[in-house]
């Protein structure tokens, strides 16, 4: 195969039968467990600008590249690699085991780095697979890991997005629990213990050992911001001892929590300690303030002008009767 393989080297006529031979010398390095030369022999085939090859067998190729720096856990290469597959041609007929197998490594990516979003886009792709839609087993785990991963993602448009789209899909009926999680979660109300944490981190999905007291933990924080960001869109001041009773927290706590929240510019608060007094609403400039009292002004005089027009049509109206 070696011999082979140097032959056909640079000869681009028979560049998709040296692909091959590739896969094959790198299926005989796995074999005898060299995960190593497995993968580096792989990378040295840029199957994506083979020109004799089919899409779907470039697809192959550069999954098993994937695969492979994904056992020998080189977390950079495989990001890297896995850029090379175009999502759009999973759109294509007959390419439904494919996704499911990019899908299923990108997921073991994902998880390495503690990306929940980009974990609940992977199995939400999955779980809009028509192989997987055809089996409820499958599909229920793909929409309760699609859930989980989104409840987990850090706040943001295309999250609160994927979000409400779970929440009006109508399979979530089907599986006990999740539609009462969706529907708690989706409401401007704070989230009380016993919400249902318990079954959503049992779920194999999640993992064990460090992976689980790390969700745990991170599954905690979401709760915490999720009610601050409540608490901050009723109240425009509230007493430091007020907030962490409604929340549950500690002082020190819910000063760490609020102070990150702040940081990534997830909420805006400014904290009175000598007073004991948070404050949600920014304090507004005399030009400003100025300004939404011309604009109040504006409106008022607006309503005032259609209501003594409205008035003036119908007594004209009665005057013609």
């Amino acid at each position: 195969v070696v011999c082979l393989r140097d032959i056909t080297d640079g000869r681009i006529y028979v560049e998709a039968q040296r692909a091959r031979l590739t896969l094959t010398l790198a299926a005989m390095h796995e074999a005898k467990g060299d995960i190593t030369n497995a993968a580096a022999v792989l990378q040295e085939v840029h199957v994506e600008t083979y020109g004799s090859l089919s899409k779907k067998e470039k697809l192959e190729f550069i999954l098993e590249q994937i695969r492979l720096v994904l056992a020998k856990k080189d977390w950079v290469r495989a990001h890297i690699v896995s850029q090379k597959v175009n999502r759009k041609v999973f759109l294509d007929e007959g390419y439904g085991e494919l996704k499911i197998r990019f899908f299923t490594l990108m997921v073991e990516y994902f998880r390495s780095q503690k990306d929940a979003f980009e974990l609940c886009s992977a199995y939400c792709e999955m779980y809009k697979t028509p192989s997987v839609q055809e089996d409820p087993a499958l599909w229920k785990e793909a929409l309760q890991a699609t859930v989980v991963f989104t409840l987990l993602a850090p706040h943001s448009p295309e999250q609160q997005t994927m979000l409400h789209k779970l929440a009006e899909d109508e399979k979530v009926e089907a599986v006990e629990g999740l539609k009462g999680v969706l529907k708690l979660w989706t409401r401007n109300e704070i989230i009380r213990e016993g919400w249902g944490a318990q079954e959503m981190l049992s779920l194999a999905v999640i993992g064990e050992g460090d992976m689980t007291a790390y969700w745990t933990d991170m599954m905690r924080t979401r709760v915490i911001q999720h009610n601050i960001r409540v608490v901050a869109g009723y109240y425009q001041r509230v007493t430091g001892t007020r907030l962490a009773e409604l929340l549950g927290l500690g002082a020190d706590d819910l000063e760490k929590h609020l102070s990150d929240m702040v940081s990534e510019g997830d909420v805006y608060a400014r904290i009175d300690r000598p007073n004991d007094l948070i404050r949600f609403a920014k304090d507004k400039g005399s030009e400003e303030v100025l300004s939404d009292w011309a604009s109040d002004i504006n409106k008022l005089l607006g309503l005032v002008e259609t209501t003594t027009h409205a008035i003036s049509k119908e007594m004209m109206v009665v005057g013609g009767k």
